[in-house]
């Protein structure tokens, strides 16, 4: 079971400048504060940097919404980024190395530390680091699959969250349960495996279409070559002369 260390953000909505929050211990971290001071954007933080592509839950119009907009005395920001550092406390501990954390192929490895980002700009280019490294959406989605942080979370709540589910369709609260239960990843990966046989089925058609056409085009020209064989054959038959008197 992952639990969050560190939260780092600048330029996230409400948070201009950088700040770093951590979390120590082993209880319930809180976070108080007056209406409007932006408690709820910290959520919304965590949120999209494991990959929320829903503006409607970010409670914006427009991805690019969550950019610092500026104030009175404050200029707009360009950027907005997000890290998140998360540990298993099974194997976590100080100096010394430990390979708990599963990660998938072509994302790094680490030791029982993870530590993901995600920035966006103005100009609407994104982009998402593990550990530092460049990385797809779909690495931070598998990471996280099964977890309770997935694409369908449970793991974060927000206000009205409980009774939505209770009063959803039972489709939308099996996934939920799913999701707790372990399968999600498997699933996806069943659904992907299944699209790239799909796909391979599809070249493969493709591979005897040309194949029956590279065919019938070597037969003809089979055919041609006989043809011009016989031909030069029979141009190169001397003709007989007539005896000599």
């Amino acid at each position: 079971m992952l639990k969050l260390k560190r939260v780092e953000v600048q330029g996230f909505k409400s948070f201009c400048d950088r700040t770093e929050l951590r979390f120590n211990g082993e209880g319930i971290a809180a976070i108080v504060g007056p209406n409007g001071c932006g408690k709820s954007n910290i959520s919304d933080a965590i949120s999209w940097v494991l990959g929320e592509q829903s503006v409607k839950s970010l409670r914006g119009t427009r991805m690019e919404d969550v950019i610092f907009a500026g104030t009175r005395d404050r200029k707009p920001v360009g950027m907005a980024y997000v890290t998140m550092t998360m540990v298993d406390p099974e194997v976590y501990a100080e100096g010394l190395p430990a390979h708990k954390i599963h990660v998938e192929e072509g994302q790094p490895k680490k030791t029982g530390e993870i530590t993901i980002t995600r920035r966006l700009f103005r100009s609407g280019e994104s982009e998402y680091l593990i550990d530092g490294r460049p990385a797809r959406l779909r690495d931070i989605q598998e990471l996280f699959m099964g977890t309770g942080l997935g694409p369908e979370s449970y793991a974060i709540i927000e206000q009205g969250r409980i009774g939505q589910i209770l009063s959803s369709k039972p489709q939308d609260r099996r996934a939920i349960i799913e999701e707790a239960a372990g399968i999600t990843k498997f699933k996806t990966r069943k659904r992907l495996a299944e699209a790239k046989l799909e796909g391979a089925k599809q070249n493969l058609a493709r591979v005897y279409d040309i194949l029956e056409e590279v065919t019938r085009q070597v037969n003809s020209l089979k055919r041609q070559a006989w043809f011009s064989r016989v031909s030069i054959a029979c141009w190169s038959v001397t003709p007989l002369r007539p005896p000599s008197t």
